[in-house]
């Protein structure tokens, strides 16, 4: 049983800790697309939303293992 915890704590940890990257590389695409302009501005913006998508599906996740951060 107790091996059952520390699996569901680490799944837990590992979720809330890829939620922080994934945060934090959303914020910098967002800077970056906002200081990138013509053809590549697509580009940085298709990125942005790419990473906004895969936080939405984190966070369904997070919440799915009672993460308390999600």
């Amino acid at each position: 049983m107790r091996d059952i915890n520390r699996e569901e704590w680490e799944r837990r940890e590992t979720s809330e800790e890829l939620s922080v990257v994934i945060r934090l590389a959303q914020e910098m695409a967002q800077r970056l697309a906002t200081k990138t302009h013509g053809g590549l501005h697509s580009e940085v913006a298709s990125l942005g939303s790419l990473l906004h998508q895969a936080r939405q599906k984190l966070e369904y996740i997070g919440t799915q293992l009672g993460a308390p951060n999600s």
